[in-house]
């Protein structure tokens, strides 16, 4: 199992344009499971999204498709994400000898 983190933030005043856009973007392929969304706002808005891909054969499509997906968005002045692809701290350890 694998997971994708996606962060980003964009201006309060273009939260109109990017919900809009959300609803015109092609879904996600159903290997991809959206575990969490959390939102918050302090002057822009922030967004932390966590991806669960069950099939680790399928991580780098996955990459692929999320990263095409959130590119849909750079068209909107401010709108602003990072990619982190991230493992669970018992694969973390295991690539050092300690799991």
């Amino acid at each position: 199992m694998a997971y994708i983190v996606i962060t980003g933030s964009f201006p309060a005043h273009v939260g109109m344009e990017v919900g809009k856009k959300f609803l015109e973007l092609e879904k996600l392929p159903d290997y991809i499971e959206t575990e969490h969304v959390f939102n918050t706002a302090a002057g822009d808005y922030a967004f932390f999204t966590i991806y669960k891909i069950e099939d680790d054969s399928k991580y780098f499509d996955a990459l692929k498709a999320i990263t095409k997906r959130f590119s849909g968005y750079m068209d909107i002045v401010g709108y602003k994400y990072t990619l982190h692809p991230v493992l669970e701290a018992k694969d973390a350890l295991s690539m050092v000898g300690l799991g």
